[in-house]
């Protein structure tokens, strides 16, 4: 937009406003935005200097979507933490935190006051039943920055049958429908072994390098997954452990999923390992399957540690195979 010159300002413009033009002020006339070019006197222009940095300043960026949490029973008396997994918006997963490290307080605040009152109840759910209510006690948030761990104590109420489970996932009363019963896979004995010769197999199959010593697996779950209710899914660890830490030399991981055919047997849909050192330890386990995102087939929701934190991570059928198509992972927090 063409702006008149300070001199022919003048000539036209009222004595007020040409005083406001003499103390080097930016205005508005007549919908224009004018400023003087050349200032008889140059003062500052505190106000403006105020309005330009509140207008700079970007949102809090609260959740605007329904937010998924994740609830871990600590003990058999139904103690239980509780933390955001991710906001679902629009059919993606969002990241749940600050978006500027300068207003983490602001974030902790107001995310305290909506999502952890004392009391404020989540419906669990374990894949597509509803299994309970977890009810908030108390806030435990930790860390700093853009590295936030936004938990809560509190403790879990279950259904029958649900009372020997350990993790769930919880919504906000309303946010999810759910069914009433619970069909948990039953965990097989021949599972333990077959988990071991599936992990040998799928490190020698992908030629991946390293001394894989596969001993019992470190986290093994009796999953539904594909067609039937016999699959399983198994993390192993080789010299490292399952959960933050880092290693101490290298060490290596394997993650699968299987599945079980009556004509075929069992055998293995998704398979993840490497072999790390320090600062790029990521070791998997199952948390359970999930309709977040749309598709044919549910997906799976994944706990992945690191060296120094946990975050999640979301697998999801692409054409004829599986991958991760969200991960919560902040970089900048394993490097702390």
């Amino acid at each position: 937009m063409n702006r008149p010159s300070g001199t022919l300002l003048q000539r036209s413009a009222p004595a007020a406003l040409a005083l406001l033009l003499l103390a080097g002020c930016d205005v508005e006339w007549g919908g224009i935005s004018v400023e003087l070019r050349e200032p008889a006197v140059e003062m500052p222009d505190t106000a403006g200097a105020a309005s330009d940095t509140a207008a700079e300043t970007p949102p809090l960026a609260m959740p605007v979507g329904p937010v998924l949490f994740h609830v871990r029973r600590i003990d058999a008396v139904g103690s239980a933490v509780i933390e955001p997994v991710a906001e679902l918006l629009s059919g993606d997963l969002r990241q749940v935190g600050p978006r500027r490290a300068e207003r983490a307080d602001e974030f902790v605040s107001e995310f305290l006051a909506r999502y952890y009152q004392a009391d404020q109840p989540y419906t669990l759910f374990r894949g597509p039943a509803r299994v309970g209510t977890f009810y908030v006690g108390a806030p435990a948030v930790d860390g700093s920055g853009l590295c936030l761990e936004l938990r809560a104590e509190g403790r879990v109420e279950l259904r029958p049958l649900a009372d020997t489970l350990s993790e769930f996932l919880a919504w906000t009363p309303g946010a999810r429908s759910g069914i009433d019963s619970l069909a948990s896979p039953a965990y097989r004995s021949d599972m333990l072994s077959l988990s071991q010769v599936l992990a040998r197999r799928g490190v020698q199959e992908h030629g991946i390098a390293g001394t894989w010593r596969i001993q019992p697996p470190a986290d093994l779950r009796a999953v539904r997954v594909g067609t039937g209710a016999r699959g399983f899914a198994a993390t192993f660890m080789i010299s490292d452990s399952l959960g933050p830490g880092a290693p101490r030399d290298s060490a290596g991981t394997v993650f699968l999923v299987t599945d079980y055919a009556p004509a075929r047997g069992y055998f293995t849909v998704y398979f993840d390992a490497d072999w790390y050192g320090r600062g790029q330890k990521r070791a998997l386990r199952w948390l359970d399957a999930v309709d977040l995102v749309g598709g044919a087939a549910d997906e799976w929701l994944l706990q992945a540690s690191g060296d120094a934190t946990s975050w999640y991570e979301l697998v999801g059928q692409r054409d004829t195979a599986h991958a991760v198509v969200w991960s919560s992972r902040r970089p900048v927090c394993e490097a702390m």
